[in-house]
């Protein structure tokens, strides 16, 4: 998924339900929903290459959401 699609559907969701913007974040541990861990930091823009995510990495090309 895009970060622009990510950023659109979120968006929508505050939209639609508003009291959403009391809620915690969470993060699934894969497609089964096997696990779920709360976001704890800001978004940041880094390197994912590999399976391996890296801030310091170039070029730019994803956006690590915890």
């Amino acid at each position: 998924m895009k970060f622009k699609e990510f950023v659109t559907n979120v968006n929508e969701i505050l939209k639609k339900h508003p009291e959403t913007a009391k809620f915690e974040v969470v993060t699934s541990k894969d497609d089964e929903g096997n696990g779920f861990n709360t976001v704890h930091y800001t978004p940041s823009i880094g390197n994912y290459e590999d399976r391996e995510f890296e801030n310091d990495g170039n070029p730019k090309n994803a956006v690590c959401v915890n």
